[in-house]
Formats: structure tokens, C-alpha cells, sequence
């Protein structure tokens, strides 16, 4: 079998090594943008804040995830998944209850710590709730994940550097610049855009800002969340954020998303940060939160996997995995990813 693999982004990466453990000759095209997954925190995360509920599948996603991450530093000989601690900022009392009530419970406490005296006191920051600790929560570091894959790749598949011409494809013989393939898998993110074969899909373009910013007055040991995210990185450097701005395909910093992130800040301390760093990225979202996985439902041995979101490095693993059991052994993929939801 013979694939073409495009995009290097978090679904094309986890879907090259999927492909390799299975030992699969593959050709991986990519023009080198993937803002979204180089610019994300890259923040695995099980618990949804405000209702207090469990992300999608987490408990499925969670060991995948794990295996995945710490196969990719072995084979790579880098280190770039991190434990995480995190520390919630609760909003309300009501949320500081829904709390209470899910910590017990057999299907929560394994992400929920108890409350404890300490984080009802908890004054390092603003709290005037109280806070609450999440367990199993990590960091990829994005940057050396994607280059450290991008070089381990490079000695083991064909890495075509430029952005995929669909004017050279043809889906029916998938052929692609005169070369001939068995089966072609679209990863592109929100380059979709530019792919007449998807255009069907409601795929959105969703961009998000970050800051790294310096701050002396923030603690450096865990993570904090509220209103916006504060993820420690270095010597009192933070990455903080994001911003969620629907339908734009301009990926540009902008002075209202650095207002927007510091007023979020706000809420935890009065200080002004020093700001490092402004990065964006477009994110490819969905209208119901949910990928597109799946074979193009006239050109056969068409794939794509997209629209991830803002969960792509905890939901990749496991989503790419199953993508191509589903390619090489037919199983059947998670109804609410299959594409068939809409309707043509």
C-alpha cells in the first residue's frame, strides 16, 4: 500500500507515525505553516471548566495519548511531554459545588483532587472562591514536538516541502504530480479551505492569540486557569491565553487580541505583565466540537482528518490510530466523527 499524507500538523503527525508502526510506505506533503499546532500551548487538559464535565472520550484518549507521546520521545530522543499541575480559579460558588459533588464520584475522581483547606485559601493569585487541583494534566512543548518529528520523519518517508497544488490531483486515479497513490489522507487543518474535494464539510477557520509574557508575581510551580490560561514555561515566563475569533483566515497578531488576553489576566492579578511574545494560529473547529474523519463519500480512497480544534494534542493520538485501522481492517470509526453527519 501507498499513501499520500498531507499536512504536517498534529492529525498529519500522528498519522505518519500510525503509519510507520504499521509499516506503510508513505509520501508526507507539507508547505511548513501549521501556525495552529507551532503556535499552540499544547495544553491536555480532561476537565471542560464551568460545569465541571468530562472532555469528549477523555477516558479513551487519555492512555492512547500517554503510549503515543512517550513512543515519539523514545523514538526521537527528545523530551517534549510534561507532566502538568493544574489549578482551576473557581468563578463562582456554584462552580466550587459542582466540584464537590463530582470529586467523589468513580467517574471523576480520577481527574478531580479533593478540596483541601489550602486551595479554599489558595492566595497567590485572586481566588475569591476557592480552587480546585486537576489531576492528569500535561504539556507537549509544540515547537520541539513538530521539529523533532519533522526530523525523524525525514530519514524514514519521502517529506515533499510545498503547499499541495489541487489542480495537480486527481481524486478518481489519485494521481498527484504524475506520481500514483493508493490511498490519499487530507490532514490539511484550515488550508481545507483551499481543497475542492472537502468544500462540503463545515469546517471553520477559528483563530487563536497567545502572549508570553514575564511576571514575578505569578506562581511558577503549576498551571492556572481562569478566564484565560497561564502556562509556566521558563524564569518567570508564562505563556497565557487564547482568544477564539470565528471565521477569519487572517492569522495575524492583532492589538485587540493582546487587550482581550491581558483584560482575562486581570482577573488573577492586578500587574501589568511584560509581553515577550504575540503568536496566532488558525484553528480548523467544527460546528459541533467534533472532528471530520472519514472517506469522501464519491471519490473512494479519499480521506480526511480534520477539524480537531482546540483538543488536537490530547485527541490525535487515538483519532489517528483509528483512522487507519480503519483504512487497513475496515473497522468502523466513532459515530460522531464520521462525515456522514453532513448532509450533501
Amino acid at each position: 500500500m501507498k499513501i499520500l499524507l498531507v499536512g504536517g500538523g498534529i492529525a498529519g503527525l500522528t498519522t505518519a507515525f500510525q503509519l510507520l508502526e504499521n509499516n506503510i510506505s508513505f509520501t508526507l506533503i507539507d508547505q511548513g505553516n501549521n501556525n495552529s499546532t507551532r503556535t499552540a500551548a499544547g495544553m491536555i487538559n480532561p476537565i471542560v471548566f464551568r460545569r465541571t464535565t468530562k472532555s469528549w472520550r477523555v477516558d479513551e484518549f487519555m492512555p492512547s495519548l500517554l503510549n503515543f507521546y512517550h513512543i515519539v520521545e523514545k523514538e526521537t530522543n527528545q523530551s517534549f511531554f510534561h507532566s502538568l499541575k493544574l489549578r482551576r480559579i473557581f468563578s463562582s460558588t456554584q462552580e466550587r459545588n459542582e466540584w464537590i459533588k463530582k470529586q467523589i464520584r468513580a467517574d471523576y475522581n480520577q481527574y478531580l483532587e479533593e478540596i483541601t483547606p489550602e486551595d479554599d485559601t489558595y492566595n497567590l493569585v485572586q481566588s475569591p472562591f476557592g480552587t480546585g487541583r486537576v489531576k492528569q494534566c500535561y504539556w507537549v512543548n509544540s515547537e520541539l514536538f513538530m521539529s523533532s518529528c519533522f526530523e525523524y520523519l525525514s530519514s524514514r518517508t519521502k517529506i515533499i516541502n510545498e503547499e499541495f497544488d489541487h489542480k495537480k490531483y486527481n481524486p478518481e486515479l489519485k494521481t498527484y504530480d504524475n506520481e500514483s497513490y493508493d490511498k490519499v489522507i487530507f490532514c490539511e487543518g484550515s488550508s481545507v479551505k483551499n481543497n475542492p474535494l472537502f468544500a462540503f464539510l463545515d469546517i471553520r477557520s477559528t483563530k487563536g492569540q497567545i502572549l508570553t509574557i514575564s511576571a514575578s508575581d505569578i506562581p511558577e510551580e503549576e498551571s492556572l486557569n481562569r478566564k484565560c490560561f497561564v502556562l509556566p514555561i521558563r524564569n518567570n515566563h508564562f505563556k497565557i491565553g487564547s482568544t477564539y475569533e470565528w471565521n477569519t483566515i487572517d492569522d495575524l497578531p492583532t492589538d485587540e487580541g493582546k487587550h482581550i488576553i491581558l483584560e482575562n489576566f486581570q482577573v488573577l492579578t492586578k500587574n501589568i505583565p511584560e509581553v515577550i511574545e504575540h503568536t496566532a494560529g488558525i484553528r480548523p473547529t467544527t460546528y459541533d466540537r467534533r472532528p471530520f474523519i472519514g472517506e469522501h463519500p464519491k471519490f473512494k480512497d479519499n480521506f480526511i482528518f480534520n477539524g480537531l480544534g482546540t483538543k488536537g494534542y490530547m485527541i490525535a493520538p487515538l483519532l489517528s490510530e483509528e483512522l487507519i485501522n480503519h483504512i487497513i481492517e475496515g473497522t468502523p470509526l466513532h459515530s460522531e466523527v464520521l462525515i456522514e453527519r453532513i448532509k450533501i
